[in-house]
């Protein structure tokens, strides 16, 4: 954990990714208690209204023994204008 926090290896951090054990993944999904919450988010797609269905991976953490979270100061995210994004 001291390595997965350390400023000198990491120095620009992504808070969208969650690491998780496959095994516990698959313990839970045998079990059928991994349930996960279904968010409607109603869009437009090229003129045509569309209803995409989302889930929270970040709230299944409370489905995991001993998941812990980690705060990311503000510093350490990389910020991008929108200019510099390749689209």
């Amino acid at each position: 954990m001291i390595l997965f926090k350390s400023k000198e290896k990491f120095k620009i951090f992504n808070t969208n990714n969650l690491w998780v054990n496959l095994n516990a993944i698959k313990r839970l999904v045998e079990a059928d208690v991994l349930k996960m919450e279904i968010i409607p988010n109603p869009k437009e797609v090229n003129g045509i209204k569309v209803l995409q269905l989302e889930t929270v991976a970040g709230a299944t953490i409370r489905f995991f023994d001993h998941a812990i979270g980690i705060n990311i100061p503000r510093s350490r995210f990389l910020i991008r204008l929108v200019h510099e994004f390749p689209f």
